[in-house]
């Protein structure tokens, strides 16, 4: 009878804790994301678990009242929160509901210790592409994809090609070091093609050596908040030679940054397809040992202002579609995985001696 009793209390402790989450959902969606969501929002989001976990559920609302169906039947009916800025309100409406949807549908009932989660993802789902919730959250998860060598550096007709697959730690140093080792060449190619990104302050680093001076890039949260700026220094370590970006569809976020400073500010041509368009910046948010919440607090913006996310960057010259040289007449911009495409490398190369 003792191991029953401590059973049971540990499973009530634990989903006292798991309805405490509730709100600190509500709490951190409404003070830090990025994008306006109201707590009525957050609750008809979230209260959709319940249809989804058992198809005989409906909820809808009026300005004023919730209401529970059950197979085509009014079931329960609550009152709404006068108004909408008060977060453990809607969170104690929102378990109430979930209380009496577990009362009413055995589905539910089955796996009512799960709601909470189940309302939490719900409500993070679709939100803008990039924000999460896990309730099995693990800092590093392990990659399905071959390793590969995240830097090289090599010459190819008295041309540097710098090779950036992330932006790891410590990797600008690497680039620093190849343009230190090459101080003969004609031009310098930096190739992010399928960089995904990394560490911001690395891509940061490496678009400084190329700039004498300027905005790198800035991020805007929500309104009313300062933007955050990333400037250059003084000194281009090149003295400004010729400088080609190559980029292409799984060209994201931070390599975006790096690609969209040097083109904007007159330092670098672009050559590939459209990019990706990742231009946010995400926090992660512990709610206990097992669960997180990963959310967009703001975007990052290009020098002059334009925004990164969902709408990617064009380069100059496209090589979209085409395997020559020759045939840059015929490509496109569409976004494309261009990764092991030499004839990119050989286009870059034309441009860098006035060849194209």
């Amino acid at each position: 009878m003792k191991l029953v009793a401590v059973l049971i209390t540990s499973l009530f402790f634990s989903f006292a804790a798991q309805a405490d989450s509730l709100e600190q959902v509500y709490v951190t969606l409404s003070e830090d994301y990025i994008n306006v969501l109201t707590n009525r929002e957050i609750t008809l989001k979230g209260l959709q678990a319940l249809e989804k976990t058992d198809t005989n559920i409906k909820v809808s609302a009026t300005d004023k009242k919730l209401y529970i169906y059950y197979k085509r039947r009014l079931a329960k009916v609550f009152s709404l929160p006068e108004t909408d800025n008060i977060s453990n309100a809607w969170a104690a409406l929102s378990r109430e509901a979930i209380a009496a949807a577990a009362k009413i549908s055995p589905k539910v009932e089955l796996y009512d210790f799960e709601m909470p989660d189940r309302f939490a993802r719900s409500v993070f789902q679709d939100l803008d592409g990039y924000s999460h919730y896990y309730d099995a959250f693990r800092d590093e998860t392990p990659s399905a994809h071959k390793i590969r060598r995240n830097f090289a550096a090599r010459m190819d007709d008295d041309v540097l090609i710098i090779k950036l697959l992330s932006f790891k730690q410590g990797v600008s140093g690497e680039v620093l070091k190849a343009l230190q080792d090459y101080p003969d060449s004609e031009g310098v190619i930096l190739d992010l093609r399928g960089n995904h990104g990394g560490i911001l302050a690395e891509a940061v680093a490496i678009t400084d050596m190329f700039l004498d001076e300027g905005i790198i890039t800035y991020t805007g949260g929500k309104t009313g908040q300062a933007p955050e700026f990333y400037t250059a220094a003084a000194g281009d370590v090149t003295d400004n030679k010729p400088l080609v970006v190559l980029v292409d569809g799984y060209t994201a976020s931070a390599a975006e940054i790096l690609a969209a400073a040097l083109s904007e500010q007159n330092r670098a041509v672009l050559i590939g397809t459209d990019t990706y368009g990742k231009g946010t910046v995400q926090n992660v948010v512990r709610v206990d040992a097992e669960r997180a919440m990963a959310l967009t607090t703001a975007y990052f913006y290009t020098p002059s202002g334009a925004a990164i996310d969902k709408q990617g960057l064009k380069p100059a010259v496209c090589t979209g579609n085409i395997t020559s040289p020759e045939n840059l007449a015929d490509a496109d911009c569409t976004k494309a995985d261009r990764l092991n495409e030499e004839t990119d490398v050989q286009i870059a190369i034309k441009y860098i001696k006035n060849e194209l």
